[in-house]
């Protein structure tokens, strides 16, 4: 019994971490201004600007991504969001990914992965969660249930 409670609390402490490892260099705060619009013509940053939103960062090679993608889709029907496609492919090859998948997603195009660099992320998939004065006030990196996405979006609200 001891030596199980001891794996336990061994692997919380390994689980607890690695999430920090993986989201030190994450930004909060004032997200850094996205200059791109999305493949609609949209402005990025006025997507976010009505908080609490939700800042997503994928790649259509990454298979948690497409494990995530219908719980994305759901959370930006009720909630103000972006998304960033990193090292995705072109514009073109990006539009056909998203017809082909039926994600009407709002999407800026990050190909060379520059945006990603100024949020700080060193892996897909990366979510901010934005609040209403427009901050960062969460952030995770890998797989997130759609309601561990909207409990961090109704937190965020309360700000």
């Amino acid at each position: 019994m001891a030596k199980k409670l001891g794996f336990y609390i061994f692997a919380a402490l390994f689980i607890f971490a690695g999430q920090f490892l993986v989201n030190q260099d994450l930004v909060s705060g004032t997200p850094p201004p996205i200059a791109q619009t999305t493949l609609a013509g949209e402005s990025a940053m006025q997507r976010l600007s009505k908080g609490p939103a939700v800042l997503y960062f994928w790649a259509e090679w990454c298979g948690i991504c497409r494990s995530m993608q219908d719980s994305v889709s759901n959370v930006l029907r009720d909630y103000p969001g972006l998304t960033v496609a990193v090292r995705s492919g072109d514009d073109s090859a990006l539009q056909n990914y998203l017809k082909n998948k039926q994600l009407n997603w709002p999407v800026v195009n990050d190909n060379n992965g520059s945006l990603g660099q100024r949020y700080g992320i060193k892996g897909v998939p990366a979510i901010f969660f934005i609040n209403a004065a427009g901050d960062i006030v969460f952030t995770t990196v890998g797989y997130t249930s759609e309601w561990g996405m909207r409990f961090r979006l109704w937190l965020a609200g309360l700000d």
